[in-house]
């Protein structure tokens, strides 16, 4: 008796040990870097192209948010992000690599004008 509920209970946190890690890739992307975000891409790392624009037809002004989510049945974590700039091309556009999202609630973008870099912090 005492196995089949021990049995039972490492199951049971098995199964919610990956449930809560396949997949959950959602973000919220804050932007306070001074500037409108016209493009997010976010695809998986090992994606050759960038697929479709987050924001669609929408701006992301500076100082606010956006709640990104994802399908929960692929069970990717490493991503690439890259952000576009309004009034600026694609040469301008900002990317980063392999970003473990599943570990990630958070991703805070903000520009440095002495040193012109864009920055990303997650938590």
């Amino acid at each position: 008796m005492i196995f089949k509920a021990a049995l039972g209970a490492a199951c049971s946190i098995t199964l919610l040990v990956n449930s809560a890690v396949a997949g959950d890739a959602d973000f919220t992307l804050t932007n306070r870097t001074g500037f409108d975000i016209d493009s997010v891409y976010v695809v998986p790392s090992k994606q050759r192209d960038w697929g479709n624009d987050r924001l669609g037809k929408s701006i992301l002004a500076n100082g606010n948010s956006r709640f990104m989510a994802f399908n929960k049945s692929g069970g990717t974590c490493i991503y690439d992000l890259s952000v576009g700039w309004v009034g600026y091309s694609e040469d301008d556009d900002s990317v980063w690599e392999r970003i473990n999202l599943c570990e990630i609630h958070t991703i805070t973008l903000r520009y440095n004008a002495k040193t012109k870099v864009t920055s990303m912090t997650a938590e």
